[in-house]
């Protein structure tokens, strides 16, 4: 089996729970079953020469074209290179997320490689990851560039998967085949395992209970040992489309009985979901979507309350101790939340407050212990490890690098002395090595 050599200032190489892999944007309709081939995900261009996502010939609902910089900044810390301005000023799309305009580490603050650099410098870092993002949606230069940069194993999460359930919650049919096209794209070009090293996760949505139980037998059937959901609640059904229910729900029973005997990983990422439409109760519109939140939106609706209240029903709703064999990687969604979302659960659990689908209504160990056995989870990079390590251990904590996004790390190997300088050698492996192998390994062919 291959193994990246060890990074420097590393006697090992690192893995990696939160990296992404580019899907080519004709990917739902080559492989769409046929007779649903009206439903597929298409990438289009509009009258004014702008690109547009459809979504079952509908635009896209889910606005990223949040301002982040002016284009005085993005020239500040790009230098003059003339691709500047028309590359920040054009839209994300799925699959193209890393464009001209979007390099590694631009949008952190402390960890930007850009900092400090000449305008020789910043024009090399261009000119180098210009040349490197051919490999961000190819299997083979991916591996190498992997190599390069001294990952062993890493976790890959394709762009599609974050917002699909999103745009398709009032059509379950399209959502169903159109996921069933990513996913058959992942298992035939990149694979759900490209040499025991890139993971890619089957999406599954669990809109349909009967839908995702088929979704996922197909999966296990293809040699998948990894699968994905939307953070946040479950899609509420066909009768409640833009309602919830708990990924716990006895209604998916069946489904997490099948990945418990089979031994899958499961993994969450960062994505959309409704979670604004609890803005409504704030005097917000409730259709707002990511690239028009304020402040008050992004902080409450973003990431971080999804997040908590997935961890929470899994731990309070007895999912593990129904489905004890199941493991759970929360990548990209940070570890701000987590200590507060563990306290006041082992809060609950003294005061004697019951857990729901459990027999006796108690669970057997604190929920803080719960979370230890059976959680994974990913600080962001610029996060204080620190902090959070102080209040959970290190057992739980995975390094992820978010490559090759905007906030991601240029240089993942980096941050295993900026972050955890802190930490005794043995935790910096556990975090940025041997904590991920534990999570991988039944997925090892």
């Amino acid at each position: 089996m291959t193994t990246a050599p060890a990074p420097p200032g590393l006697d090992y190489p690192i893995n990696d729970a939160d990296n992404h892999f580019n899907e080519p944007p004709d990917c739902f309709e080559r492989y769409i079953d046929p007779k649903h081939r009206d439903l597929a995900i298409r990438l289009v261009t509009g009258p004014g020469g702008e690109r547009v996502e459809l979504f079952a010939g509908a635009p896209s609902k889910f606005n990223t074209n949040q301002i982040t910089f002016s284009k005085e900044e993005l020239r500040e810390m790009l230098g003059q290179a003339p691709e500047v301005e028309a590359a920040s000023s054009q839209p994300a799309v799925s699959g193209d997320e890393d464009g001209a305009g979007i390099l590694p580490g631009m949008l952190l603050n402390r960890l930007n490689p850009l900092k400090g650099l000449s305008e020789e410098e910043r024009r090399e870092f261009m000119d180098e990851f210009k040349n490197k993002s051919e490999a961000y949606g190819n299997r083979d230069l991916r591996l190498a560039l992997m190599d390069e940069q001294g990952i062993d194993k890493a976790v890959m999460f394709p762009a599609a998967a974050h917002n699909i359930e999103y745009e398709f919650a009032d059509n379950i049919p399209a959502l169903y085949a159109n996921v069933r096209a990513f996913n058959r794209w992942m298992r035939n070009e990149p694979g759900f395992n490209a040499m025991n090293r890139m993971f890619l996760p089957p999406y599954i949505p669990l809109a349909d209970p009967e839908l995702a139980v088929r979704e996922l037998e197909t999966v296990l059937e293809e040699g998948a040992m990894m699968i994905q959901t939307k953070s946040g609640h479950a899609h509420g059904g066909a009768d409640n489309p833009f309602g919830g229910r708990s990924v716990a729900d006895p209604v998916y029973d069946r489904f997490w009985s099948i990945a418990n005997e089979a031994g899958i990983r499961y993994a969450v990422h960062l994505g959309g979901t409704d979670y604004q439409k609890y803005g409504a109760d704030w005097s917000y519109n409730a259709d707002t979507t990511f690239g028009d939140f304020d402040a008050f939106q992004w902080v409450m609706y973003w990431g971080d309350r999804p997040a908590a209240e997935l961890t929470a029903a899994l731990v309070l709703h007895n999912f593990f101790g129904r489905f004890p064999n199941i493991k759970v990687l929360l990548a990209e969604q940070g570890t701000v939340w987590l200590p507060y979302t563990l306290r006041k659960m082992d809060h609950a659990f003294m005061m004697g407050r019951k857990v729901r689908w459990h027999e006796t209504g108690r669970l057997d160990a604190r929920p803080s212990e719960v979370f230890k056995q059976h959680f994974y989870v990913a600080p962001f990079p610029e996060e204080n490890v620190g902090r959070v390590a102080a209040e959970i251990g290190v057992e739980s904590l995975v390094f992820g690098s978010d490559f090759p996004h905007g906030e991601g790390l240029a240089r993942p190997a980096e941050y295993a002395g900026s972050q955890l300088s802190g930490f005794s050698d043995e935790d910096v492996r556990r975090i940025m090595r041997d904590n991920m192998e534990d999570y991988i390994a039944p997925c090892l062919a």
